[in-house]
């Protein structure tokens, strides 16, 4: 496994699998003066800004343990190490699933999923990551192990700390074992593609859904060549024209999912959409994975929280601006339910990569969301801070920092305001 990250290569690579190796290893670095980076599948380690310093790298892939799953209380217990693949291929012996998804599960571990609150398709139906973690683990810089939360959702009580430590990015503390509520899996899902040569009319279309009578398990708008690559994933044929593509995945009972495919094939049939398909499982399958295949290969991406309305314009202004060089391949991807929107580039050159970072980075910094380019080259990361201005709550995140991991042992300098 390759350890460096950003540039940086670690002087020393730790492996703990028990707890109790984890607090010595940290409790070692923390009494050096050392700084360390967990990593686990290593598929979020591009995000995040240029570490400060990195001695030594806490590998946490083998940190696994037995995963504890009580399916009459439809929650489950389980290390950092996990992959979110191999966890829901257990869930699924009862019937049951993590109620979110990551990119690339295979690799993705619990772990990391959670510090670094990584997106999914789903968060339309489900939200995110944060809102079905009932209990957490964690060791602190100094090796302290803590607990917050419970393992029975009726069991939990106190303070909700374990929401402080999804998506800081390990920065407060190594996520060791979390607790989740899980949902079960539909007896019956299906996927429904339609493209629109017009973006008000493809937005409209999706949001009429968002605020429908029945709500989808995702609702994804597709612009950009990322539209195209969708759409034509499974053999459909295109004009040339730009066009805006609509993913719906319904879940259900099967005559509930005969009825909501019904409906979203009447709705866009009637509002004009240039096309639409039906996917099988196979299909479905496929044309998803286009979708994670166009995050893995993007040279920049950067992704924007805000509500859906404000994501489109944005994304509007930024494909706007950018088109004068059709070389940069400009997409966007809107979670429309769950107000999340992911904004790939991949620019001919060095100087265009910037050119284009920083008209995204400006153009993100003028919305009321909150933003952070996941990934782009060093160069850039060298120039500017990938996380948005959080304004003077930067004072009270690093008081937080400060009383959790005085001495920044943990991931220094790659958090929000370089914390």
């Amino acid at each position: 496994m390759n350890y460096s990250v950003d540039g940086l290569t670690p002087k020393s690579i730790e492996r703990p699998e028990t707890i109790n190796e984890l607090s010595d290893v940290l409790s070692t670095v923390h009494s050096h003066g050392l700084s360390a980076i967990p990593l686990g599948g290593r598929t979020r380690i591009k995000v995040g800004n240029i570490p400060s310093s990195y001695d030594v790298a806490i590998d946490l892939s083998g940190f696994i343990g037995k995963i504890e799953h009580e399916p009459g209380d439809m929650t489950v217990v389980v290390n950092a190490g996990v992959t979110l693949s191999t966890l829901n291929k257990l869930l699924a012996a009862e019937g049951q699933r993590m109620p979110f998804e990551v990119r690339n599960p295979d690799k993705a571990t619990i772990g990391g999923s959670v510090a670094s609150n990584a997106p999914g398709h789903r968060q339309s139906s489900t939200g995110g990551i944060r809102d079905w973690v009932i209990g957490m683990q964690t060791v602190l810089a100094d090796g302290t192990v803590t607990k917050s939360g419970g393992r029975v959702v009726k069991n939990v009580q106190g303070y909700e700390m374990h929401r402080l430590n999804t998506g800081a990015f390990g920065t407060l503390g190594i996520v060791s074992q979390i607790a989740f509520k899980l949902v079960p899996i539909p007896a019956e899902q299906q996927t429904i593609i339609a493209w629109f040569d017009d973006d008000k009319t493809a937005a409209s279309v999706g949001m009429s859904f968002v605020n429908g009578v029945f709500m989808p398990e995702a609702i994804t708008l597709v612009s950009g060549p990322a539209a195209k690559r969708v759409v034509t994933a499974n053999g459909e044929s295109l004009p040339p024209d730009n066009i805006w593509a609509l993913l719906i995945r319904l879940g259900g009972g099967v005559r509930s999912v005969e009825r909501q495919v019904n409906e979203v094939v009447g709705t866009v049939g009637s509002q004009g959409a240039s096309g639409f398909s039906v996917l099988d499982d196979s299909e479905a399958s496929k044309t998803w994975s286009e979708l994670e295949v166009i995050h893995k290969q993007a040279e920049i991406s950067a992704r924007l929280i805000s509500r859906p309305s404000i994501a489109l314009t944005t994304v509007s202004s930024i494909e706007k601006h950018l088109k004068i060089n059709a070389d940069s391949d400009i997409s966007a991807v809107t979670d429309l339910g769950f107000g999340s929107t992911t904004i790939t580039a991949n620019p001919s050159n060095d100087a265009e990569s910037l050119k284009v970072a920083k008209l995204i980075n400006n153009q993100l910094l003028e919305t009321s969301g909150s933003f952070v380019i996941e990934a782009c080259p060093l160069s850039i990361k060298q120039e500017m801070d990938v996380f948005s201005h959080v304004g003077n709550s930067i004072n009270l995140m690093r008081r937080i920092k400060h009383e959790f991991d005085p001495n920044y042992t943990l991931n220094p300098g790659r958090f929000v305001g370089k914390i």
